[in-house]
């Protein structure tokens, strides 16, 4: 195999594939970038065995051929060179030399053909994403996704096609993310449910630019296609969790703060706060939120005031004529609320240990964004 390419791109096709190389595996080979060649273009793979990622760039090709390279050093050796042209050539040993201007370097590969390949499969089903909607709706909900091998049903994104929008959502049973989108092509889609693995989610959000996307899937398979790159991953095999059975329809009453005064009163109240529990105990009058917080253990406690809107969603200003208190996990009230894009929060409660509900007061366009939290203990 024998090629000449710019240097950036190279290096930016590499960096992106890297991201799922694994720095350890029972399969050597998985530490190498799957190059082939054919006329002037030249596809590129890596893979984990769970998910693989492939790119086609074009390149200036003068003997078609394939090779397997180990990633680390090739890419930690791409980005340091030039972002002029670049001279490619694996012999029949698997042994590369790349050769600028001023320099040569060599490096052993790995027998091209073995590396693993992704079973294309058929019956698939697409949906079409408008820019970066499908960066947007999985980056909004991730954070709320599971990563205990516990409880692997809830490890991953579930996409949720309804017949006038898709829902992606995710938990992990102390708190819920949840976004819908109505801008979505799902024309010739039926009614689905798939669950996307959290560690497929996590590199979409790395690697989706403003791009069309495309999802493609079956009932096990699932395909990405975006710009230049392809992404393929199983389908996490689990069942997701009935989630609307934990969403309270008769939160009766509605706290209304500045986002960002909310933020960083958390920020400080969470310095202060156990680390164990990272508990934060909210009292909430009708135009008033005090932020509590202790660590009995070294002695510390913090308590800040900001001024907000707490009323009945029966109408009376008052809510029972005394201060309302609930206690949460400090981050996950501040992550709800880092999703968040409006200056203003608005807040459900219904009983102290009933979940909250926490939503931008004014939605973005063709979309609806909700984030629950379960309560803690107050003492």
């Amino acid at each position: 195999m024998k090629f000449t390419v710019k240097g950036d791109k190279l290096s930016e096709c590499l960096a992106h594939l890297n991201s799922i190389v694994p720095a350890r595996s029972t399969l050597p080979l998985l530490g190498s970038i799957f190059f082939e060649l054919n006329g002037k273009e030249l596809t590129l793979m890596a893979s984990d065995l769970d998910t693989f990622i492939r790119t086609r760039i074009e390149v200036n090709g003068k003997a078609d051929g394939k090779a397997a390279i180990p990633a680390k050093k090739l890419f930690d050796v791409s980005r340091t060179l030039p972002s002029d042209d670049l001279s490619f050539e694996v012999n029949d040993k698997n042994r590369l030399t790349i050769k600028t201007k001023k320099g040569k370097y060599t490096m052993s590969g790995e027998p091209p053909d073995d590396f693993p390949q992704p079973e294309i499969t058929e019956d698939l089903r697409e949906l079409n994403f408008k820019g970066s909607g499908l960066k947007r709706c999985l980056a909004k909900v991730i954070h709320a996704a599971n990563t205990e091998e516990l409880k692997r049903n809830m490890m991953g994104i579930l996409m949720e096609v309804g017949k006038k929008e898709v829902k992606f959502v995710a938990t992990d049973s102390y708190r819920l993310s949840r976004i819908s989108r109505s801008d979505i092509s799902i024309d010739g889609v039926a009614e689905e449910k798939i669950v996307i693995p959290l560690r497929t989610a996590q590199l979409l959000v790395r690697l989706l630019t403003d791009d069309k996307a495309v999802i493609a899937f079956n009932d096990k398979d699932l395909l990405i296609h975006f710009g230049e790159y392809e992404v393929f991953s199983k389908l996490l095999g689990e069942t997701f969790p009935n989630y609307e059975n934990v969403i309270p329809s008769n939160n009766d009453k509605l706290l209304k703060i500045n986002r960002n005064e909310f933020f960083e009163s958390l920020n400080r109240a969470l310095i202060l706060a156990n680390p164990n529990t990272n508990r934060v105990i909210l009292e909430i009058a009708s135009d008033n939120l005090t932020i509590k917080t202790d660590n009995p253990e070294v002695g510390s406690e913090g308590e800040e005031s900001i001024d907000c809107s707490f009323s009945s969603r029966s109408g009376s200003d008052e809510v029972d004529g005394k201060a309302f208190t609930i206690a949460f996990n400090g981050l996950f009230v501040r992550e709800a609320l880092s999703q968040i894009e409006t200056d203003i929060v608005e807040i459900s409660f219904g009983s102290p240990s009933k979940a909250a509900i926490a939503q931008p007061d004014e939605q973005s366009e063709n979309e609806v964004f909700t984030e629950l939290i379960m309560p803690v203990r107050v003492g």
